[in-house]
């Protein structure tokens, strides 16, 4: 093998490492994109695509404040990426209905309308003739909704690919079906070894996904990313009025260019198993159904399955591992990866080039597991 010198290597190729890649090639660096297997294959194209800044938030705070400030540049950045590769990432801005099932529900979900909106968001309250009219079909069991028209969603392995190729395009060499077997520290920076290849990169970035903590073992870092397993079930084009994703507390329903239904998703902690299992897609299809009549004549045409990166304080870890010089991290963003690929490829760029951070990553710090 021959040894080969990299200014910065990112590791990762779902939406991630591909958004670094692209904004690092943008400023001019030159960047290595390693994938083990093909670009997109994880959590990426597993993902149904929501940017729900405010429907996926609980509460307000820094990555409330993260979401709404990446989904602003969603727009902008599809139409970029449609003109310089030609992909269509397919945003679509119909905006987000957050369906309360129970009273309680709808006192949560009215609550988080007043928050939001004191915070200079949009959200608006339906009841359930508001919800009736505004889709032209019921959802049983409702209670009324949250509306939300600024949460959008954009079609995940699409963008991913699209950004890929505007890398490429800027610079960048992406090497996919190439796994990295070990990082090890030296003097000048990070050798890599590959099955196929030894580098030297001045600086790595870890955009794994829930891989990223197995190459990162460093015993003075404690920050741990674990695998949530998530299968999505999409079905078969029919005629079923749904323009807006319907987002409940068991099932979220999300329409697709192409006409289909994306039905999505388990969440199972702590296995690697990458197969769909029938319980899953039971579950779904019959949360589904009982939400929309119509759906329950519709075929399965395809079944997803995904790891998303979580972490233990439900934050990404954005930034350089403490103690070491050329390691840094990307990775951990639970359910938002699709919502904040945008500003983490940005920003991050931005740091590693610059060597200034946003003050919108200070609580997204590595070095906050040391602190506690």
């Amino acid at each position: 093998m021959r040894e080969q010198r990299i200014e910065i290597a990112v590791i990762g190729g779902g939406l991630i490492g591909t958004s670094i890649a692209y904004h690092l090639a943008k400023q001019g660096v030159r960047p290595w994109l390693f994938e083990a297997e093909t670009l997109s294959s994880q959590a990426s194209h597993a993902g149904a695509g929501m940017l729900g800044a405010q429907v996926e938030m609980h509460e307000p705070g820094p990555l409330f404040e993260l979401g709404v400030a990446s989904r602003k540049e969603f727009a902008a950045l599809c139409e970029s990426l449609k003109e310089e590769t030609g992909i269509d990432p397919e945003y679509a801005a119909e905006g987000m209905v957050r369906v309360a099932s129970t009273p309680e529900e709808a006192e949560e979900l009215s609550a988080r309308g007043e928050w939001q909106r004191r915070a200079g968001q949009r959200a608006e309250w339906w009841s359930p003739e508001d919800v009736s009219n505004a889709l032209g079909y019921p959802l049983p069991p409702c209670e009324g909704a949250l509306y939300l028209p600024d949460d959008h969603r954009v079609e995940a392995p699409r963008l991913a690919k699209a950004l890929a190729r505007g890398a490429v395009q800027a610079g960048a060499t992406i090497r996919e079906g190439e796994p990295i077997l070990r990082l090890e520290e030296t003097s000048g920076g990070v050798q890599l070894t590959t099955a196929l290849d030894t580098y030297t990169a001045g600086t790595v970035v870890v955009a794994a996904g829930a891989w990223s903590s197995l190459l990162l073992q460093r015993p003075e870092w404690r920050g741990r990313v674990f695998p949530v397993k998530g299968e999505a079930v999409f079905l078969e084009a029919g005629l079923v009025p749904l323009r807006h994703t319907i987002f409940a507390k068991d099932i979220y329903l999300v329409p697709k260019k192409d006409g289909r239904m994306y039905l999505g998703a388990t969440e199972e902690r702590g296995t690697w198993s990458r197969e769909p299992f029938a319980a899953g897609i039971a579950q779904l299809t019959a949360r589904a159904g009982s939400r929309v009549t119509d759906l329950q004549r519709l075929a399965v045409s395809e079944v997803r399955v995904g790891l998303r990166p979580w972490s233990d304080d439900n934050l990404p870890y954005l930034g350089p591992i403490p103690d070491t010089e050329h390691l840094w991290i990307a990775a951990g963003h639970g359910r938002n990866g699709i919502l904040l690929t945008p500003i983490t490829g940005r920003l991050m760029a931005k740091w590693l080039v610059s060597g200034e951070r946003d003050p919108l990553l200070e609580a997204f710090d590595p070095l906050r597991i040391t602190r506690r």
